[in-house]
């Protein structure tokens, strides 16, 4: 019989995936009696909106599955257990919670020859989760529809988690912000005015903005992008060289075969074309060096 254990902090997901992605049914993703040989993995998903968990998830299971062959069986576990940055960075260094987190290649930096991640380097987003649309109060809007260049941008103070790796970003381009402790609370704040605008990956910030209980107040800026480089890759703790290899080599078959692409375009496919009109302000590359203090990413 086929069980689906859900907790708060950990849900098990047993379903198997196609080449072009999860199917709705569920079935166990280890061969029957096989349990005892399938390769265990662990994912760490953060405080990301629910179409990233979704999808992240999907690729890693792809993966797996498409590594199956050489590699056997497998089970697939999710945690999103909070934790802290340095819990989170410790966590990866043992490997005792999670083995495998989907984020920004800079996120668990630390400042050592020894990172506590491996990143395969096949970006899972295709560089759209840097692309930042901004979201206003209504009777603001017509402000930001004039914003043309990052001079004129720098007039207004942008909204930002107190984690998240778009600081150093900001920071370097000059933009001021203010930090708020978590998505809900920025847009509390945005609503009541402690800062001008706050700037969500393309992906997500309609569903987000919707589900807030400011939804009626605000509004996404249609003509512009704020846009830096936030490639999101698979990174497997430093202590599991088995499990890299096995998603490194799924990861590779997966985008070869054209599954991995197809996956994306399932999820994300509405979002690669661009409209001529929209102002895009690019803000430059953070410097490695300095990225060693970086956190997470927004939404």
């Amino acid at each position: 019989m086929i069980r689906l254990y859900l907790t708060a902090a950990t849900l098990l997901l047993c379903h198997a995936v196609s080449a072009a992605g999860p199917q709705a049914a569920t079935q166990s993703a280890s061969e029957p009696g096989d349990n005892s040989t399938a390769t265990e993995v662990t994912l760490w998903i953060g405080e990301v909106s629910e179409s990233r968990k979704a999808h992240e998830t999907a690729v890693i299971k792809l993966a797996l599955e498409k590594s199956r062959e050489r590699y056997g069986p497998f089970e697939l576990k999710i945690t999103n257990r909070s934790l802290s940055r340095p819990r989170t960075i410790r966590n990866f260094s043992e490997g005792s919670m999670a083995q495998v987190v989907t984020a920004p290649a800079l996120a668990y930096r630390v400042d050592s020859d020894e990172q506590p991640l491996k990143a395969i380097p096949i970006p899972l987003l295709q560089g759209l989760l840097g692309r930042r649309q901004a979201i206003v109060r209504r009777d603001r809007e017509a402000d930001f529809t004039e914003v043309k260049n990052l001079e004129q941008l720098r007039q207004f103070n942008a909204g930002l988690g107190f984690d998240w790796i778009d600081q150093d970003y900001f920071r370097d381009a000059k933009l001021p912000f203010t930090v708020g402790s978590s998505i809900n609370q920025l847009f509390n704040m945005l609503a009541h005015g402690r800062f001008d605008y706050l700037p969500l990956g393309i992906l997500e910030a309609e569903k987000a903005l919707a589900a807030s209980e400011h939804a009626a107040q605000l509004v996404i800026v249609d003509n512009l992008i704020i846009h830096y480089p936030l490639p999101v890759y698979a990174q497997v703790s430093h202590n599991h060289p088995e499990i890299a290899k096995r998603l490194t080599l799924g990861l590779e078959l997966a985008r070869e075969d054209g599954s991995l692409e197809a996956l994306f375009d399932q999820y994300y496919g509405e979002f690669n074309a661009v409209d001529a009109d929209v102002v895009i302000i690019e803000l430059s590359d953070h410097s490695p060096s300095a990225a060693l203090s970086a956190k997470q990413t927004s939404p």
